[in-house]
Parts: structure tokens; C-alpha cells; sequence
């Protein structure tokens, strides 16, 4: 029975991947890389001894079935460690090892250069699967050996185009030319099938195994528009350098048999022509094999990320929909809490009030009127705060016209005429720093109606503010008969003035007293940075 655990897809240790997690000095990724290393170089040394029993230079006479499998069993090792460990693990001894047969077989370096990348296209194609598609490469279900066999059946195709170029290089007879791509492509089929396949499914597990105990693997890699351009173009690239190579050294060859005038001349064009219609066939399959898979992972990468905007879009949705009704719940909640602590302070409010009212002394009176109005100064700012839409911030104009119209209502003496005059820019405060200017106001206000115009029967109270950068300016003026003349009003110990000395600070404001027979001014210059709370 098919399990998860039997699911083994391709996660590349790439070069990047162990240097940048690991570092060159890590003594598991020195191994890793000597072992390496060591058996590239015994691939090497294997390839030259092949060499010189002449395993790598078949002929038309080399017919048997163990010659065609044992072709080029450095390929087989490249497939293994390209699957097992990356693309770079496997091709990169495959090609050298390849280049090298080449150059020893009398192929100068050009076009050695050209057929070692035949192998490195046919691995490409193993690459390119089992990254672009979430395939299994352990061969243990149906799917997954299907998908092996085909790609083996292309890689086998892609790695052949070499050969072309080899017998063109070397002049085989046409004959021997068809017969040995034949024997390249089926050679290089068959041994993936017999040998690959077996130990892929049997040593796999236990690779991986290995893998993962000394090593944290690396993420299921998603596949991006530029990799899938970006393979298309090497693909088609390497193909058009093959029929590319293969025309320039055909027509060299039909070039030498016409000049020849040989009797079987025309035998050999027609045959040199059936090459290059195999070679022109086997490179349009390919391009249209990768063409095909291009559209077909361009089109699910689509879906993909339609799949996945769609999935974010809604999840998005949906957590705004929460939030917004989490924001509701808040709000609720906000002006709740608003709404009782004005309660609270009102209910404060009226105990003191009725305190004030069973009271016979007159200081206490007095006290206790004082201390009613501190607190429905603080109480104003919840109720503009329950009020406001922003539930920070409060207007500042209207919260300093209702203190100063409820300390005018609760400290006018009916005999006097006092009016009062609004002069204030309106702009948007910060709570906490609301109450201690609001309470600010209220003390001079209450100072001004308690002893400004005790020999005044008229009189008027103005209050300005302004905003100008930096600072915000506000000034509280009355016309009356001003501050008695030996009155240190900075060293009052008074509770008013401690606590407009107190606030003063708080705001880091500048305060400025000027008093005269004709009335008292208090002007604050306060930064706009500490009223914006910031």
C-alpha cells in the first residue's frame, strides 16, 4: 500500500544552498564536497580506462545487447547523483568526464565542448521534471515509474543529438551514423530503465534517510515565470546549437563527397540527407515536447497564482470583516467604558453637590464648589471623547467652551454682568493631554470670577488660541482689577496656581503673567508636540 512516507520529491542540495546554510567550513559540508570531489576524479580515471579497451568507440560490428547497456555507465552516475543530491552533483562530472572521451577519441575542443553538452541536456530534462512538477522519484507507484520512463525516453533523445555531430566529426559512413545514434538513444534509454530504475527504488529511502539525519533538507521550491522562460530558452538554445553543429559538419561532408565525385556519392547524400531529417525530426519533437510542457506549466503556474489570489483575496475578506467587526465590538466597548466614567464623575459631581448644599460653612461651600467644577472639567472630556468619531482625539475649541461656559454658570455672581468671549482656533487634541490644559482654564477662570471684579460690576473674560508652528498660543484674559501688588503670584501656594504650575510642566508650555490695574493675562506657549501626544 502506497504511503506518504514513500512520496520521496526532489529537493536539490545545491552548491548555494549548503554554502549559505552551512558555510565551506562546516566539517559535514567538507566531507560532502572532498567525497565528491574524489569520486568525480575516479569517474574521470574510470572514463580513460574505458577508453583504452575502446568501450566509448563502438562501430557497426558492435551489435550486442551488453555493449549497447554499458555505453556510457558515467551517464548512470549522473542521473543518480543529480536526483539524489542536484543538478550541479551530477552534471558537472558527466560533462567533464564526457569531454574528456571526446578529446582523448580525437575530437578537437569545439566540438568536444558541444557533444558533452548533449548529456548535459538529457540530465537538463531530469532537472526540469521533477522541479517544474510534484513528482515522486523514488518509482514506487505507477505515476511516479510512468514519468520516469518518459523522461529517460527524452533524455535519451537530447543526450543522441551528440552523436550526430560525433560520426559527422569522425565521417562515419552513413550507415554506421544511423546505427550508432541508434545505439546511443537506445543505449542510453535502455540502461536508465535496467539500472537506474532498480537502484533509484531501492537505495532511495535510505538516501534520503541519510540526508535528513545530517542534514536540514531544503524547502519544495515553487516554480516562477523566469524559471520557466528561463529553461525554455536553454533548452531551445542547446537544440539550435546542435542542428546548428550538425549542419555546418554535414555539409562539410557533402562538400568533400562532391569534390571526391565517388561512384556510391550519391548513395551517401541521400543517406547524409536521411541524417539530418533525423536529426531536424528528433530536434522539432524536442522543442515541441518542451514548448508543450512550457504552456502546459506557464497555464497551471496561472491557475496557481489565480488559485492563490483568489484564496488570499478571500482570506482577506474575511479578516477584514473581522476586523471590522472586532472594531465594532471595540467601539462599543470604547465609548462604554466613556459613557461610565462619565457616569462616574457625574455621580462624584453630585455627591459633592450635595455635600455643598448640607454644609453651613462657607469655606467648605466654596472648596467643595471649586472641587465640582475640577471635576466636570474631567468629566467633559470623557463626554467630548463619547461624542467624537475619533476616539483619540477631541475638539479642542468646543471642550474649552463648555468648561468655560459651566465655571461661568457655577461662579457668577448675579449682581455683576461679566460677558465671556471666545477668540479660539479649533483643532483636534489629544485626550490625555485635554484634561490638564482644560483644568488649566478652569482655575484661571475660576480665579477670575472668584476676586477680578469684586469692585467691578461689569466686566468680560476673553479667551484666545492660536495654532502657529511650532507652538500653540493661548491666552486668558480679564479686564479687571488686577492681582493685588504684593502678591508673589509664582511662589502662591495656593492649590490653583500648584496645579496650573504643575500642568504647565506637564505640557512643557511657557508661562507668562501680566497683571495691572487694568486686568491679568495669562499667556501659555505650548509645543504643538506635546498637545498632539506624540
Amino acid at each position: 500500500m502506497q504511503t506518504e512516507s514513500d512520496e520521496f520529491y526532489w529537493r536539490p542540495f545545491s552548491f548555494d544552498f549548503l554554502i549559505s546554510n552551512y558555510g565551506l567550513r562546516n566539517k559535514k559540508v567538507l566531507w560532502i564536497f572532498t567525497g565528491w570531489l574524489f569520486f568525480s576524479a575516479l569517474l574521470v580515471f574510470v572514463t580513460i580506462l574505458l577508453h583504452q579497451i575502446n568501450a566509448l568507440n563502438l562501430t557497426a560490428d558492435d551489435v550486442d545487447i551488453l555493449s549497447i547497456v554499458a555505453f556510457n555507465p558515467i551517464y548512470i552516475i549522473g542521473i543518480l547523483l543529480l536526483l539524489w543530491f542536484g543538478f550541479e552533483w551530477g552534471f558537472i562530472p558527466v560533462y567533464i568526464c564526457t569531454f574528456v572521451a571526446t578529446i582523448l577519441s580525437g575530437v578537437s575542443v569545439i566540438w568536444a565542448t558541444i557533444i558533452s553538452l548533449a548529456f548535459v541536456l538529457g540530465l537538463l530534462f531530469f532537472a526540469l521534471t521533477y522541479h517544474s512538477f510534484r513528482i515522486s522519484y523514488s518509482l514506487r507507484s505507477i505515476s511516479s515509474f510512468t514519468v520516469f520512463i518518459l523522461i529517460s525516453f527524452l533524455a535519451a533523445l537530447a543526450s543522441s543529438l551528440g552523436s550526430f555531430i560525433w560520426s559527422f566529426f569522425h565521417q562515419f559512413p552513413v550507415a554506421d551514423t544511423l546505427l550508432y545514434w541508434k545505439r546511443w538513444w537506445t543505449g542510453t534509454f535502455f540502461q536508465s530503465l535496467i539500472i537506474v530504475s532498480p537502484l533509484l527504488y531501492l537505495l532511495t529511502p535510505r538516501v534520503e534517510k541519510i540526508k535528513s539525519r545530517y542534514f536540514e533538507l531544503p524547502a519544495i521550491k515553487k516554480v516562477s515565470i523566469g524559471w520557466i522562460y528561463g529553461s525554455v530558452a536553454t533548452i531551445a538554445l542547446t537544440l539550435f546549437l546542435f542542428v546548428l553543429s550538425s549542419y555546418i559538419l554535414g555539409r562539410s561532408t557533402l562538400n568533400q563527397l562532391i569534390q571526391n565525385r565517388n561512384i556510391s556519392s550519391s548513395y551517401e547524400i541521400i543517406g547524409a540527407l536521411g541524417a539530418f531529417e533525423i536529426i531536424a525530426w528528433t530536434s522539432f519533437g524536442l522543442i515541441v515536447i518542451t514548448a508543450t510542457a512550457a504552456i502546459y506549466l506557464l497555464n497551471n503556474w496561472n491557475n496557481t497564482l489565480r488559485e492563490e489570489v483568489e484564496s488570499r483575496t478571500h482570506d482577506l475578506k474575511e479578516s477584514r470583516k473581522k476586523l471590522e467587526q472586532s472594531l465594532k465590538e471595540k467601539d462599543i466597548l470604547f465609548k462604554e467604558i466613556q459613557h461610565r466614567v462619565k457616569n462616574n464623575l457625574a455621580q462624584v459631581h453630585g455627591l459633592l453637590e450635595l455635600q455643598e448644599t448640607m454644609s453651613d460653612d462657607q469655606k467648605i461651600s466654596e472648596l467643595l464648589k471649586i472641587s465640582k467644577s475640577r471635576i466636570r472639567t474631567m468629566s467633559l472630556a470623557h463626554e467630548a471623547l463619547y461624542d467624537s468619531e475619533d476616539f483619540s482625539k477631541i475638539s479642542f475649541k468646543k471642550y474649552i467652551q463648555k468648561i468655560a461656559d459651566i465655571t461661568h454658570i457655577s461662579f457668577m455672581n448675579n449682581s455683576k454682568e461679566l460677558a465671556l468671549i471666545y477668540n479660539v482656533e479649533d483643532f483636534s487634541i489629544d485626550m490625555a493631554k485635554a484634561i490638564p490644559l482644560g483644568l488649566m482654564v478652569s482655575e484661571i477662570l475660576i480665579n477670575a470670577h472668584k476676586h477680578a471684579f469684586t469692585e467691578k460690576n461689569q466686566g468680560s473674560i476673553e479667551i484666545t488660541c492660536k495654532v502657529s508652528e511650532p507652538n500653540l498660543t493661548l491666552q486668558i484674559r480679564d479686564n479687571g482689577i488686577g492681582l493685588p501688588a504684593d502678591l508673589d503670584i509664582r511662589h502662591n501656594n495656593s492649590l490653583g496656581m500648584i496645579l496650573i504650575d504643575n500642568f504647565t510642566r506637564q505640557l512643557k508650555a511657557e508661562l507668562d503673567i501680566d497683571s495691572s490695574p487694568n486686568g491679568t493675562g495669562y499667556a501659555f506657549t505650548i509645543p504643538l508636540v506635546s498637545i498632539h501626544g506624540k
